[in-house]
């Protein structure tokens, strides 16, 4: 990862299914809206094709017949295209960018000690191969809830649960968010959200 070299500051809010990041983006992206901040708003994944492993509609491939790595590689292709799509050019152009999940998200994927260190690895790697600078955000607020919590908001949705979205996973998740936090605590922030 590297340092945010461009004019355009870059943000994320990240935190586990269930703890009210993406209403917190929202909220965000209303206020900064309405004060005329000049800003890209922009949601992660951005694939179709991930959404439909993810919940299990993909008539060939699931995220249930995947391991950890395999998965986490669609959602760093989908990110290294989103970056020379949209994030990098909104950034050297001056543009902020506010992103509804970023690059802390490999941590859905973290099973045990060291498994942060591997997927993160693996995705700095998949960046240089591709010739993207792998920019981290400036700031990343992880918004954080019990895992009672977490499921009881995601049971008001009236759809069925996603891969991830389960009190065991949801529960080594915010272990994984609170790691990645410490290890990078230079640009990551956690915030109690249990009154959103």
């Amino acid at each position: 990862m590297i340092i945010n070299p461009f004019s355009g500051r870059f943000v994320a809010f990240e935190g586990t299914d269930g703890s009210g990041k993406s209403a917190q983006f929202s909220r965000a992206k209303n206020i900064l809206m309405a004060h005329g901040v000049d800003a890209v708003y922009v949601k992660e994944p951005t694939s179709p094709l991930i959404y439909d492993m993810l919940n299990d509609r993909h008539p060939i491939r699931n995220f249930t017949d995947m391991g950890q790595l395999e998965r986490q590689q669609y959602y760093f292709r989908d990110r290294i295209d989103h970056y020379r799509r949209t994030v990098l050019p909104a950034l050297k152009g001056g543009k902020h960018v506010i992103s509804d999940r970023s690059l802390a998200s490999v941590v859905l994927d973290v099973e045990k000690v060291g498994d942060l260190e591997m997927l993160l690895a693996d995705e700095e790697r998949m960046f240089a191969e591709a010739d993207v600078p792998f920019v981290r955000p400036d700031l990343i607020i992880v918004f954080d809830v019990p895992v009672e919590i977490a499921l009881e908001r995601l049971g008001k949705k009236q759809r069925n649960p996603d891969f991830f979205e389960h009190g065991d996973k949801i529960a080594l998740t915010r272990e994984a968010y609170r790691e990645f936090a410490e290890k990078f605590g230079d640009f990551t922030v956690v915030v109690d959200n249990i009154d959103s």
